[in-house]
């Protein structure tokens, strides 16, 4: 499975820590906040399950917001 996720933050280089289903994914990410940016936008791989937590640590007074997510499945390889 694909999970890809959409975060929003209006300061720039605020740190945060991502957590998915209580495991630490990524250590310390920054966000990007300039006039061109949408979002922050993570993809990752995970093994294949009916449902995810997806939680948002902001390691600032500054939050990070998780706006959307998705999961889709990865086409078999061999089909």
């Amino acid at each position: 499975m694909l999970l890809e996720a959409k975060l929003k933050c209006n300061k720039d280089h605020i740190p945060y820590r991502i957590y998915i289903d209580g495991e630490l994914i990524t250590e310390r990410f920054y966000t990007i906040a300039s006039k061109d940016t949408v979002s922050n936008d993570l993809v990752v791989e995970l093994v294949d399950a009916n449902d995810y937590d997806v939680k948002i640590e902001s390691l600032s007074d500054t939050q990070v917001h998780l706006v959307d997510y998705t999961i889709r499945k990865i086409p078999n390889e061999n089909t």
